[in-house]
């Protein structure tokens, strides 16, 4: 947290039972994540809690100016703040957009305390013409006094009765030190004398009515800084309720962007919260530990209301008890969990937990007595909407009578439609758990070969406690190892096989499952690159038909201009010109028909749907300025600009450029819009000049999103660039620098923009980039 205010509301964090409520926490932490994420200038920086100041304010109370300092930083916080979140969208930001509200603006009061107390602290001059004054002529007073001990030092009269020549204070009175023994040489009151009683501080005589005068000014500076104080105290006591809302506004804030902060360190997310009693917590971390931790993925309510955990002791099987209740009380108090996406957590009215071994001699509890005497409270206080974590269920008893008392237990909690997650080491109790609706078995996973735990929890599958293994694995005599098996009965060894092989088969099958996988990410790897192959060799051939439907055509347009040019000498020769045009007229008609298939629209492949454009028809006007050519050499399009007489060239735009190429070397594609004066291009879009006011030279984009930058920026720069703007002001402001980096880097890439630098410090420094356009 920033301040102390959202520190005290951090410490005080309780969970809700309320479902609507918990929903409401989790949507402010949302939005101040998303406010987080987009890099928003959002800083709590300099807010102080003010609640006790402001209060004394309103009972009539003065402010001295070390408080005022901290009611100026806190409303120019809240400035800031309010300022920021003004440009939010209201939809998406409903929460912050509702906060605005409280905080309120206080520019009055600002600029009272800003022109009235220094920041170290001291009133200034100019805080009042009368204090002015005073000071002017305290200083002129107190210059006199100097001036005047001075020269007693200095005079000859006297050097031999003064102790030191330097001059102190005493009392609040100017004094210089004069020796004992010659008292009677200086005439004045004395007010102080050393320890030794060698020195006497002396106010001479001479300078009592400027001892006086000073006095009397520092008395009246005094009460002109009081009345001041009083005036703003009381300017502060006007506003005091909706300054006390303001921070407390603030305090919701910062508390709402610490808990963002915190779910971002913990690599957290926002559950899914809902009254259903059922949670599903995947691959959870129990947020205290540290280093590589094992997750655990765990489900309780849906199918089963009661998960029974088994496995070896150190396996993890209390810590996976921890995780599922801290995590849910974090989600109940609006927190992020550390868990992975697609977490769901239930709102329960209780969470009752009874872990540890409640030895105590001083109150003659044993193991099971601390444990029962829990699990009575529990009984009594829980509802059907609770939650029950209980470890070493039966433990520390008679482990006949124990697995009974558990096993009757859990039948009674069932009925009561809590749900419970326990651990147990008795055997019995896992059979009850395979065979009982609405009990699920689960275990802590161990590896024998390494005698390690390897903390992973396994849903559906009870644990073995290995105790036999692990003893052997340490050395324990095989005799005594052997004798052990012959003490276990035949029933337990049959279930403890089983267990072994149900574990094996499980391995198995996540192995055969991890193989078909890897097989089917492969498969789906090598389609992939086999459609990108399809899709190149396609549109290779589309790029040859092309090409040879463009040389097609632009040799029936050599003949169709060879048979215009015949036509022309035919009216001016009459019949002489007829075998020259009926030859020319066959060739174009031969033309045609042998070129008719490329020229037609080629076949195209299942699925695939390409767009062919019509070749616009040569009109009988000729190739003239405006049309849309494309250039056969190249396949580029451009705009014909001018077509010079008698030379069979043209003049074609593309882009930015102008080129020249033989009438020959391009196709006609159309007519085109007539040329107007600046068109101009850029990033390959022509941009035409838009019609309306012309934009602002000033474009503000602090508080925006990242990805909402270069869109809008893009299309800022082409409307300031075609109203012939000669620059313009981007602010982004400083914040974290994430904006102005992408500001800089998209004004870098576009071509309307000659070149760019940061403002001058009065014209906001680091916080906006000025952007020269292109001429």
């Amino acid at each position: 947290t920033s301040f102390s205010l959202s520190r005290e509301r951090a410490l005080a964090l309780q969970p809700a039972t309320d479902v609507d409520l918990v929903t409401d926490l989790q949507a402010e932490v949302s939005e101040a994540w998303r406010l987080l994420d987009s890099r928003a200038d959002i800083s709590l920086g300099g807010a102080h809690d003010i609640r006790q100041a402001v209060t004394r304010t309103s009972l009539g109370g003065m402010l001295d100016t070390s408080q005022l300092l901290d009611v100026l930083s806190t409303l120019e916080c809240a400035d800031r703040i309010r300022s920021a979140l003004s440009r939010l969208m209201a939809e998406e930001y409903p929460w912050l957009s509702y906060l605005r509200t409280r905080i309120g603006s206080f520019r009055e009061v600002i600029a009272l305390i800003s022109q009235t107390v220094s920041a170290q602290g001291e009133i200034m001059d100019s805080a009042s013409p009368a204090l002015g004054r005073i000071r002017s002529e305290l200083r002129t007073a107190h210059q006199r006094l100097i001036d005047r001990l001075q020269s007693i030092l200095n005079s000859q009269t006297y050097r031999t009765a003064i102790q030191e020549p330097i001059i102190t204070i005493r009392n609040g009175r100017y004094v210089i030190p004069v020796r004992s023994d010659a008292r009677g040489v200086i005439r004045g009151a004395i007010h102080d004398h050393s320890s030794s009683g060698a020195t006497l501080y002396v106010e001479p005589f001479q300078t009592n009515d400027l001892n006086n005068r000073w006095r009397e000014l520092q008395l009246q500076e005094q009460e002109e800084i009081e009345r001041i104080l009083q005036f703003i105290s009381e300017r502060i006591a006007v506003q005091a309720p909706a300054m006390l809302e303001t921070v407390e506004g603030l305090a919701s804030l910062d508390l709402a962007l610490a808990k963002a902060r915190f779910g971002a360190a913990m690599r957290a997310v926002l559950p899914t919260v809902h009254s259903d009693g059922a949670l599903s917590l995947v691959n959870a971390r129990h947020p205290l530990l540290t280093g590589p931790v094992v997750p655990i993925s765990v489900r309780l309510g849906e199918d089963f209301r009661q998960l029974l955990v088994t496995g070896p002791n150190t396996g993890g099987k209390t810590v996976a008890l921890k995780t599922v209740g801290l995590l849910t009380l974090m989600a109940q108090s609006g927190l992020p969990v550390p868990a992975d996406p697609g977490s769901r957590v239930a709102v329960f009215d209780g969470i009752f937990a009874d872990i540890g071994d409640e030895q105590s001699i001083a109150q003659s509890l044993s193991t099971f007595s601390g444990h029962l005497t829990n699990i009575i409270r529990v009984l009594d206080e829980m509802t059907p909407n609770s939650l029950l974590l209980l470890d070493e269920l039966g433990a520390g008893t008679d482990p006949a009578e124990g697995s009974a008392l558990a096993r009757s237990l859990l039948t009674y909690l069932l009925k009561t439609q809590a749900r419970v997650m326990a651990t147990t080491h008795y055997s019995e109790l896992k059979a009850f758990a395979s065979t009982t609706e609405g009990v699920e078995n689960a275990s802590v996973e161990f590896d024998v070969e390494t005698l390690t735990p390897t903390y992973r929890l396994s849903i559906g599958l009870p644990g073995r406690s290995n105790a036999l293994a692990i003893a052997s694995r340490l050395g324990l005599r095989d005799e005594i190892i052997q004798g052990s098996k012959e003490f276990i009965s035949s029933e337990e060894a049959r279930v403890e096989t089983m267990l072994a092989r149900i574990a094996r088969d499980r391995e198995d099958a996540s192995a055969l499952f991890a193989s078909a996988g890897e097989a089917q990410r492969d498969a789906l790897t090598l389609r992939s690159r086999l459609e990108r192959e399809v899709e190149s060799v396609l549109q290779e051939r589309e790029n040859i038909l092309k090409l040879a439907r463009s040389e097609a055509q632009a040799s029936l347009e050599d003949l169709r201009r060879e048979l215009d040019r015949a036509e022309a000498e035919l009216r001016l020769n009459g019949n002489a010109a007829q075998p020259v045009l009926a030859g020319l007229r066959n060739r174009i008609e031969r033309a045609t028909e042998q070129q008719a298939p490329l020229l037609a629209a080629p076949p195209t492949p299942e699925k695939r749907t390409p767009v062919v454009q019509p070749v616009a028809p040569l009109s009988d006007r000729g190739i003239q300025p405006g049309d849309r050519v494309t250039i056969l050499r190249t396949g580029q399009e451009g705009t014909v600009t001018a077509v010079p007489p008698g030379r069979n060239e043209l003049e074609v735009q593309i882009g930015p450029f102008k080129t020249r190429v033989k009438v020959k070397d391009v196709r006609y594609v159309g007519p085109g819009a007539d040329i107007v004066e600046e068109n101009r291009y850029a990033g390959g879009t022509r941009i035409q000049r838009s019609e309306g006011p012309a934009p602002s030279m000033e474009f503000d984009m602090r508080g925006w999103r990242v990805d909402e930058v270069i869109h809008e920026l893009e299309r800022y720069i082409n409307d300031a660039y075609m109203s012939n703007m000669p620059f313009v002001r981007i602010i982004h402001g400083k914040g974290t620098g994430a904006l102005r980096q992408v500001v800089r880097e998209e004004l870098a890439t576009n071509p309307l923009v000659s070149s760019f630098r940061p403002a001058e410090a009065r014209e906001g420094g680091e916080g906006v980039t000025v952007a020269q356009l292109s001429v």
